[in-house]
């Protein structure tokens, strides 16, 4: 692969992660209306500061994982994308996951527990929905080899 396409697989991979971990952090909401009319004013200021704090959090580990994907790859193997596509969004949803709890100091070990329970299915709808990105490279591969192998052979030489 040369390296402009090398570019834009990075930079979709990295848009398109950003994008859905966005849409995953914005699903919470209308799943769970009644954290955000808490009494507990900390909670409800976390939660309202989470879909701010995804994209910063969430674009270099993107970043990160898609360069690591097409370092010294010349194709794309199942294994290599389903690990980005599963891998990823995974390692984001832990990433902020730390992050809240952190956030709230004293209770960091009930925030990070309340945290896997209620971001547990944003994070498999996430999953889901990002898996779809896959498609789009599934097929460019496919569209690359075949045009490698269409090129005749007098215009190699």
């Amino acid at each position: 692969m040369k390296v402009g396409m090398k570019a834009i697989i990075v930079a979709y991979l990295t848009i398109w992660t950003t994008a859905v971990a966005s849409l995953a952090v914005l699903m919470i909401r209308p799943l769970y209306p009644e954290l955000y009319t808490s009494v507990v004013r900390i909670e409800r200021d976390i939660l309202e500061l989470l879909p701010a704090l995804t994209p910063f959090i969430a674009f270099p580990i993107a970043f990160g994982q898609a360069m690591s994907v097409v370092r010294r790859r010349n194709t794309f193997d199942e294994g290599m994308l389903i690990r980005y596509f599963v891998g990823t969004p995974i390692c984001i949803f832990f990433t902020l996951l730390a992050a809240i709890s952190l956030l709230t100091l004293i209770f960091a070990p009930i925030a990070f527990i309340l945290g896997l329970t209620y971001g547990a299915i944003p994070l498999l709808v996430g999953v889901i929905i990002h898996c779809f990105g896959m498609l789009p490279l599934y097929f460019l591969d496919r569209w690359l080899r075949s045009s490698a192998k269409t090129v005749p052979a007098e215009s190699v030489r």
